[in-house]
């Protein structure tokens, strides 16, 4: 029987990575973070899958969500001028939102790329 704290501990180890490999790309970690948290929930949505499927899903959301939230973040809060006090919030909602969606998000944006690439 695994021990009750070895998931807990890999958790932890894979967001204090995370945060880390975000300060040396110039990310903003709490988005970093927003979006590995919100790839997590999406996992439970998902089918079983090999756990090394699993870490690269996780990291692709937390990836999309801390160079992409950011850009929607300042994009909503300019269509929608009633959102600037929102502030930072906007932010890692927007990330987490995309770490949530990522899942999709990633293989529906790759299937464009291709029939764009094929049509030419």
């Amino acid at each position: 029987m695994a021990e009750p704290v070895s998931p807990t501990a890999g958790l932890a180890i894979a967001a204090g990575t995370i945060t880390l490999s975000g300060t040396f790309l110039g990310v903003h970690y709490d988005a970093l973070l927003a979006g590995f948290f919100g790839g997590l929930v999406s996992l439970s949505y998902l089918p079983s899958m090999p756990k090394s499927k699993i870490a690269s899903t996780v990291a692709s959301s937390s990836i999309l969500a801390g160079y992409f939230a950011p850009v929607i973040a300042i994009t909503v809060q300019h269509y929608f001028s009633f959102l600037e006090g929102v502030g930072d919030f906007m932010r890692l909602a927007s990330a987490a939102g995309l770490g949530v969606s990522a899942q999709v998000v990633i293989p529906v944006a790759l299937n464009w790329i291709r029939t764009k690439g094929g049509a030419q």
